[in-house]
């Protein structure tokens, strides 16, 4: 892979993560707006069983449904999905092996509450638009970040045959 290929992404990879960023913002305007207006409508909820503030507003909207209410930690998900999109993020600037694995590392454990999260959508009968529009970013960044670690790899490999 060229340096234009990686580049390249990188820039996917920021954008992904920039994307992450504003749909969590988003989750996290609906949760805050339901919370103080329960008759607001977002456009996330499209009818009983497609509907985000079911997923936002049940036990599992907070803290993943596994942080005691008592915990400074009990937040929305979505302030942990910024948190999330803005490291790797950061990670991604660099092109180095230890910022790229802590990447794979953080990509594998958000992919596995992604499932997490999705089988308790399935458990509430619910589609959450929202929800699963950030499963598949999660998995995106999961590749591309994968194919990262790997050609970094390759192109060290590559450097200490060369000397």
């Amino acid at each position: 892979m060229s340096t234009y290929s990686m580049q390249r992404l990188d820039a996917a990879l920021l954008w992904l993560c920039l994307l992450g960023v504003g749909i969590s913002y988003y989750a996290y305007v609906v949760e805050t707006s339901v919370e103080r207006d329960p008759d607001y409508q977002p456009l996330c909820d499209i009818s009983e069983h497609v509907s985000c503030t079911k997923a936002f507003t049940s036990e599992y909207g907070k803290g993943f449904g596994l942080i005691p209410k008592d915990s400074p930690f009990h937040l929305p998900n979505s302030i942990f999905g910024i948190i999330f999109y803005t490291i790797v993020a950061s990670l991604s600037l660099f092109n180095h092996y230890w910022n790229t694995a802590l990447m794979l590392i953080a990509s594998v454990i958000s992919n596995l509450f992604s499932i997490y999260l999705a089988h308790i959508l399935y458990l509430l009968e619910d589609i959450c638009v929202i929800c699963v529009s950030l499963y598949v970013l999660n998995a995106l960044i999961l590749v591309l970040t994968y194919r990262k670690i790997r050609e970094i790899n390759r192109s060290s490999t590559k450097k200490r045959k060369t000397k």
